[in-house]
């Protein structure tokens, strides 16, 4: 070290000095620097330097009064207290040295002891490189230990997050994965720390084999025995280390959130193949699905899990448990990779829940009251119906651990129950409690009509507002547009209200669609076509098969009335051509077609449900779009009428002949003939056609269908079905932020469900209840749950809550999370420790509970390393 470079250090030693004297030890074990000592010019700084048998002199000269003054002690010695008569001097003095690893300690904040020292000169090839001691000093302020020292070395070897023992194991086994067993092995031998890291990795997690390519496996089966399943895994305790698992455990959970899913999967996947890993789970003797349900680790956890409930389905009693057992695993590790089969198999639970709870029946209730019973409540299981098929739609295509065979297996279950119970029930009330209405007068008094539409809805919006806007999505079911109004309350800042109307009958296309618009006059009657005929609907005297014809009509109301389709509106205009369209209409009719356009095709109706869910996200699009560029501050939604889908066609018994209708047929689908006026049917219901001359109308029960070719097996529409004739109407209005009517979104909170705030086990279980259901403004949250130490760092893993849960069943929204306290932690029985939920989107954190410890025997991470 040159003479300016010992100058400039001490100087700025001194500098850092808080008094404005003190004294600075150099020290010179081999006295290379006595000539540089010789010549320091150090203004304002003593220099004093010990020479052979000058002890004495120089311990007068330290004792004397030295308040302000400034002194610099050379001493060419190594420092050791033991018999120095100076030592009290040394105790209070600073401490300097100029060799290279003394600049090296001072950098590290390490302290000058030959144990550092040996360490330093034993890692001498990694810190040549000039910037491997700054990357030391930004990953630790302080390095007391070797062990420190060889730790941060290791992360910056491997390119560890963090200068940790789980952040340094996560990474080398993530390496393994992807670059072979020896890549990582290799680069820690080449920073100097191959040894040490094998005899800490040794220490952090039991793994003792030769081959550091089986520690994958060993810290993963060690992670996975932190469930308690002894039991099950027998035959793997070589192969692991239960007394190891909560570090192994960090170590998975490091991984998990690392970025890198894809590699542990992989890694997850290789370990399972050579243990049979899912066969000894798979075991009905070996574990409960409730001990099960805590674990997570590996994929084909979930894979047993599933399979078992999908088991549990059939039967109603074990509902509550399948629910339970389900929502317990989101937020683990591989939930997303199996979401859509906990999804299907929560959706089959309730319509077993549904059909616990009405095994008695409906009960005979009159058409009104079955109706509004549909609309608030039993149109659930349509969607529920519908989540599960589009969830068995995902497991096909997914076909992990053959789980689609299972999920299909649960789905015959409940189509049987779908078709054979809920269907008859459900309509079997409503054609009883409406044939007599619907065979007098065509609709049941006290519903409102789809034929008032326009004179109920739209004129009076028209009349009160700068212009009213009107979505008609064909074919839009009513337990559709339930999940259209929670999206557009959750993603806008407006509100929605959801009614319903009674679709005219027959409830197809070209009378819904009819009848929607302005009109003076509403008519259905016979068209002759050669030897055939057909249905003719007319509005003011004209048929209105398409949006051009459907404008003329809204024109002779309001003259500057405009009608489009979505694909024009939305997929293909810009703003300003928007804007020019629109112009000064005042009432605009916007015509969307994703369900119908599936279902009315025998090739595509099987897909039906994708076309739901593609209409819930279009129709989202085409709100936001009204309201961005035009300002607008109320839409309607509806539909010209809804529909049945069944997954697999009827039986041939729940078909009806149209050979069987009495009198001249006009024209008849799956669900509806329509006849002339007298035409009669044994198995068929009549109703009465609005606006009809000289045609009647002859509707099937339940869900029979009519015979007859093409599509039509699975989804139809045209009859007096719920699910058809119930028509949608939702109006969306927009609230500016400041406004009297805004109401902000509201994150859907949890709470601490304990029976008692004493924690007794270093793994134990805690639950949780969201407090209101997911709807309107409450919005679906995630949260990191923890607890806490006094400065709110965590002593605990992290366990991930997802708020998101519709049921209004309290039960069904409390979930129970299992924490295990951290390595290294030891809890005070004195201390209380807050529980801690973090909101993953905005990062605040509130406090559930505080909780004591009372633990015998607290984990460590002190294993002799």
């Amino acid at each position: 070290m040159k003479l300016e470079d010992i100058t400039k250090e001490l100087s700025k030693l001194f500098d850092a000095m808080e008094d404005a004297g003190g004294i600075v030890v150099w020290h010179d074990p081999d006295a290379e620097f006595t000539e540089v000592a010789a010549e320091l010019e150090l203004p304002g700084i003593e220099v004093m330097r010990e020479e052979e048998n000058d002890l004495f002199r120089l311990k007068c000269a330290l004792n004397e009064e030295l308040a302000g003054r400034r002194i610099l002690l050379y001493r060419p010695r190594p420092r050791r207290l033991d018999g120095d008569w100076l030592a009290d001097v040394e105790v209070r003095a600073q401490q300097f040295s100029a060799d290279y690893v003394s600049i090296q300690l001072r950098e590290l904040g390490a302290p000058d002891t030959r144990e550092m020292r040996d360490a330093l000169r034993a890692r001498k090839a990694f810190l040549a490189k000039k910037t491997s001691l700054g990357k030391l000093c930004r990953l630790r302020k302080r390095y007391d230990t070797p062990q420190q020292l060889d730790l941060s070395i290791m992360a910056l070897a491997l390119g560890a997050a963090a200068a940790t023992p789980v952040a340094v194991t996560q990474r080398f086994l993530e390496t393994m994965q992807n670059e072979g067993a020896e890549a990582p092995l290799e680069k820690l031998q080449k920073a100097g720390v191959r040894d040490s890291f094998l005899e800490a990795l040794a220490a952090w997690t039991g793994f003792s084999a030769t081959d550091p390519a089986l520690a994958t496996a060993h810290v993963l089966l060690s992670a996975l025995s932190r469930a308690e399943l002894a039991d099950a895994l027998k035959g793997l305790e070589t192969r692991m280390s239960r007394a190891h698992a909560p570090f192994c455990h960090e170590v998975f959970e490091a991984w998990a959130s690392s970025g890198d899913i894809d590699a542990l999967r992989e890694a997850t996947e290789q370990v399972e193949a050579k243990t049979r890993l899912a066969e000894l789970l798979s075991s009905a003797d070996a574990t409960s699905i409730e001990k099960l349900s805590f674990a997570d680790v590996f994929p084909c956890v979930d894979a047993v899990i599933l399979r078992r409930l999908l088991d549990m389905v059939s039967a109603p009693d074990r509902a509550d448990e399948v629910i339970r057992i389900a929502n317990r695993r989101r937020g683990l590790a591989w939930y997303g990779s199996f979401a859509c089969y906990y999804q299907g198999v929560i959706a089959a639970a309730r319509m077993r829940l549904f059909y616990r709870d009405h095994t008695e029946g409906m009960g005979a209730l009159p058409a009104e009251r079955v109706w509004d019973a549909y609309a608030t409540e039993w149109n659930a299981f349509d969607r529920w119906y519908r989540d599960l098929h589009m969830a068995l739609a995902g497991a096909i295509v997914d076909g992990s651990y053959d789980l689609d065979e299972a999920m299909r297996t649960a789905c015959d279950s409940i189509e049987r129950l779908y078709k054979g119970w809920f269907l008859p029930e459900v309509n079997g009330r409503w054609s009883n409690a409406a044939a007599d209405e619907l065979a007098s007068q065509g609709y049941v008094s006290g519903i409102p009509r789809q034929l008032d539409f326009y004179m109920n809805k739209v004129d009076s919006l028209a009349q009160s507002k700068k212009r009213a806007w009107v979505v008609i999505s064909d074919a839009l079911r009513y337990e559709v547009a339930t999940e259209l109004a929670e999206r557009l309350e959750r993603d806008t800042k407006g509100s929605c209200e959801l009614t319903s109307m009674q679709a005219t009958l027959p409830s197809i296309t070209k009378c819904g669609m009819a009848a929607l618009l302005p009109h003076g006059s509403f008519t259905l009657e016979r068209s002759r076509q050669g030897e055939g005929s057909s249905l003719k609907v007319l509005v003011d005297g004209a048929e209105t098969p398409s949006c051009a014809t459907r404008q003329q009509v809204i024109r002779q109301n309001h003259p500057a009335g405009v009608a489009v389709q979505y694909e024009t509106l939305i997929g293909e205009m810009g703003r300003a051509e928007r804007l020019e369209l629109v112009g000064d209409a005042d009432v605009v009719y916007v015509y969307h077609n994703s369900i119908d356009a599936l279902g009315d095709k025998q090739g595509t109706e099987r897909k039906v449900f994708q076309g739901c869910r593609d209409a819930v996200e279009e129709l989202v699009a085409a709100v936001r779009t009204i309201v961005k560029d035009f300002r607008a501050s109320d839409v309607l939604i509806t539909a010209d009428h809804g529909f049945l889908y069944t997954e697999e066609p009827l039986g041939e018994a729940e078909h009806v002949g149209i050979d069987e209708v009495t009198g001249e047929v006009i024209e008849y689908g799956r669900r509806y003939v329509v006849a002339t006026e007298g035409a009669s049917s044994e198995f068929l219901m009549p109703a009465r056609l609005l606006g009809g001359r000289g045609v009647g109308g002859l509707f099937p029960r339940e869900c029979v269908r009519i015979r007859k070719g093409g599509s039509g097996e699975n989804y139809v529409h045209g009859g007096i079905s719920l699910e058809e004739m119930c028509v949608p109407v939702l109006h969306f209005r927009n609230h500016r932020k400041g406004s009297a009517s805004y109401e902000e979104t509201e994150a859907a909170s949890i709470r601490a469900v304990l029976e008692s705030n004493t924690v007794t086990n270093t793994l134990f279980n805690l639950d949780f209840l969201q407090t209101d259901p997911v709807g309107g403004k409450v919005v679906p949250t995630e949260y990191d749950v923890y607890v806490a130490d006094a400065a709110l760092e965590p002593v605990s893993d992290v366990a991930c809550i997802v708020a998101n849960m519709t049921s209004p069943s309290a039960q069904e929204r409390t979930v129970r999370a299992r924490f295990c306290l951290r390595t290294g932690f030891s809890p005070s029985s004195s201390a209380s420790y807050p529980l801690l939920a973090k909101n993953t989107q905005t990062g605040e954190v509130t406090e559930l509970a505080n909780l004591r410890m009372q633990i015998a025997f607290a984990p460590t991470d002190d294993f002799g390393w």
